[in-house]
């Protein structure tokens, strides 16, 4: 009878530690996807911005003629709407206390504006 009581013991006693250490990581993980939620909106806003600027340049008259030009802000405009997809699949909020993906609540939104 003893000795059940002490292996049920350890059991618990590990069962706890390993619930433990479980918790530590998961509240580890929370905030590196914090950060890297973070460092992603950073970088497009970047990326916006220089976009801006190189869209203001390529409508002057003296560019916006050139194909070549014209050719390279589409090119641009394509890898822009790359990033943000990338971003988008990233990029998570938390909503009413659960992880939800933005594109989520991006669309639970739309469908109220309807």
């Amino acid at each position: 009878m003893i000795i059940a009581i002490i292996i049920l013991s350890l059991i618990s006693i590990t069962s706890f530690y390993a619930l433990y250490r479980s918790i530590k990581r998961n509240f580890e993980l929370i905030d590196l996807l914090e950060e890297i939620n973070e460092e992603i909106d950073t970088s497009l806003e970047t990326l916006s911005h220089y976009y801006k600027r190189i869209d203001e340049k390529a409508k002057l008259e003296l560019f916006s003629d050139d194909a070549t030009i014209r050719e390279l802000v589409e090119d641009m405009k394509q890898a822009r709407q790359a990033v943000l997809i990338i971003s988008e699949k990233l990029t998570w909020e938390k909503n009413d206390d659960i992880y939800v993906h933005e594109s989520a609540t991006k669309q639970e939104g739309r469908g109220r504006q309807r």
